[in-house]
């Protein structure tokens, strides 16, 4: 019989995707396939002090599994607490062998989490002690932390690849460290995530050396998990039945992959991305990254040097203040923009505006656009683009990505401060005065409009600015713009952009030419 054991956590870890909402009806088809396949363990979700929703993989108090588990199977089932979430206090003693706990915890939580672990061994629960980011503890602050593990005695105790970064030397060095320590009753785990493409080979990695002790590796079903994912289930228990004796039952695994994962994947999908390599190969927490691709303004070596520019203490946890201040101080250089701002001023003035902003309709609403310009003669300024079938009086830019794909654009422009090695002929613009306080702070189209409201212009007309739409194809004017937001982003997006819009129409009468997806009258 083989030393390896499989838990599956696609519950848990894959509802970072569609935030743990599966449906009763799902889950419940999802563990009982999952036991069908003989999965050793099956980690349910989380435990929270939310209230218990039945669609949703947050469980209040384990007997909200009761639905879910059969107790005459050797499957066995699990909930990941968050140290520091649910006191002790609250957690009654254990009523029920079938359920373990799984406690999650950053490095300077190390001390107070054992503490954690021990009480809730004291009320009959068993454990799994999962320090997050295992690899960045030296080997005196892992060699602690094991010496107090072996006193509680749990489970398992797992190296946790946080950030997706390690590689096969790191690997065995926490091994060999970890198993010439660890109580050789305690079991190893491994949780990874799949930054570098690295989840599978690293997972043999430790099927090859890990002889003599219990090995239990966590997956999830097609990968599925924030970011680049997780160690695919379906591939390492085929692999386990093809070297080490498994016994696992591939086809229930696929099944709710099929019928149950493809689904959430076709809406939301997950996987390896330049993003999430960067993030690992900088060691900060995914979303970091995230972030600043998101954004479509930078290119990928501004996005690396700002990844590296996080603090130590940072990188581990998501901070969205500080990611969103790091890329602004990037940008911080203030600029005299008084004469760019007249020279704007009196160009436009007494002047119809247009603005031609990148979206499809500018294509599919050719007719309309054109109909518009030859009635109305307007000073036409484009955004962060180049319309090739439409003439621009002004270019405005404010995207370095962008900016670095003209090829010597000669025609008047104006850009923002932000954007590096400005051509001689460009009127700059000071790029913080023009930024709002949502989400999309910098978007091309708000700015604009600031510097609108700035000059007192009180209308503008636009065309182009669509909205998005849940078709990547359908959202610009040419797929070169495409981006790389997900499906349940787009509305997202478009509310924000709304909210915005509906704030600057008390200053500014702004006019769709073209239809849109963005709403400025008060719903």
């Amino acid at each position: 019989m083989s030393n390896i054991k499989i838990l599956d956590c696609t519950l848990r870890d894959g509802g970072y995707i569609n935030n743990w909402e599966f449906g009763f009806k799902n889950i419940k088809t999802i563990v009982d396939n999952l036991v069908l396949s003989n999965i050793d363990y099956i980690e349910c979700g989380f435990l929270k002090k939310d209230n218990y929703l039945k669609d949703k993989t947050f469980f209040r108090e384990v007997d909200n599994l009761k639905e879910f588990i059969n107790s005459s199977v050797k499957t066995k089932y699990t909930l990941m607490i968050n140290y520091g979430e649910i006191p002790i206090d609250s957690i009654p003693d254990c009523k029920d062998s079938d359920v373990f706990f799984r406690i999650v915890f950053k490095k300077n939580e190390a001390n107070e989490a054992v503490e954690y672990c021990k009480k809730l061994i004291s009320k009959g629960y068993k454990i799994f002690v999962n320090p997050m980011h295992t690899n960045t503890y030296s080997y005196f602050e892992l060699l602690n932390l094991i010496e107090k593990v072996n006193k509680i005695k749990p489970i398992g105790f797992t190296i946790v690849d946080t950030t997706g970064a390690m590689k096969e030397k790191d690997i065995l060095s926490l091994y060999y460290l970890i198993d010439n320590n660890l109580d050789e009753k305690i079991a190893l785990c491994f949780h990874s995530h799949n930054n570098l493409q690295l989840s599978f080979s690293n997972a043999q990695c430790l099927m090859k050396i890990c002889k003599d002790r219990e090995l239990i590796i966590d997956s999830t079903l097609f990968g599925m998990g924030r970011g680049a994912g997780n160690l695919c289930s379906e591939l390492i228990v085929q692999y386990i039945n093809d070297n080490y004796r498994g016994s696992y039952n591939i086809i229930p695994i696929l099944k709710i992959i099929d019928e149950q994962i493809s689904p959430i994947f076709a809406k939301t999908p997950w996987g390896y991305s330049v993003p999430y390599y960067l993030a690992a190969t900088n060691h900060c927490h995914p979303n970091y990254a995230k972030y600043l691709v998101d954004k479509q303004t930078v290119p990928v070596e501004f996005i690396n040097n700002l990844l590296k520019s996080i603090p130590e203490n940072k990188k581990a946890s998501y901070d969205t203040s500080l990611i969103k201040q790091l890329y602004l101080d990037k940008f911080s250089k203030i600029v005299d923009d008084a004469k760019a701002l007249q020279e704007l001023s009196e160009i436009t003035k007494e002047r119809m505006i247009l603005v031609l902003a990148p979206g499809k309709t500018l294509e599919s609403q050719k007719e309309i656009v054109n109909t518009f310009i030859k009635k109305n003669n307007p000073f036409i300024i484009s955004i962060n683009f180049l319309p090739q079938e439409y003439r621009q009086d002004i270019l405005f830019l404010t995207n370095i990505k962008r900016f670095a794909n003209l090829n010597n654009y000669k025609a008047k422009m104006f850009i923002t401060s932000n954007i590096p090695n400005p051509p001689k002929n460009a009127r700059i613009l000071n790029y913080s005065s023009y930024i709002n306080d949502s989400k999309m702070f910098d978007n091309v189209a708000l700015m604009l409009i600031k510097i609108f409201i700035s000059l007192n212009i009180k209308e503008i007309n636009i065309a182009g600015l669509d909205g998005f739409s849940p078709i990547a194809t359908q959202n610009y004017v040419s797929d070169d713009m495409i981006n790389n937001a997900k499906v349940n982003e787009f509305d997202e997006r478009n509310e924000i952009m709304s909210e915005e819009l509906f704030k600057f129409s008390s200053k500014i009468k702004i006019n769709f030419i073209t239809e849109t997806n963005y709403k400025i009258s008060k719903l």
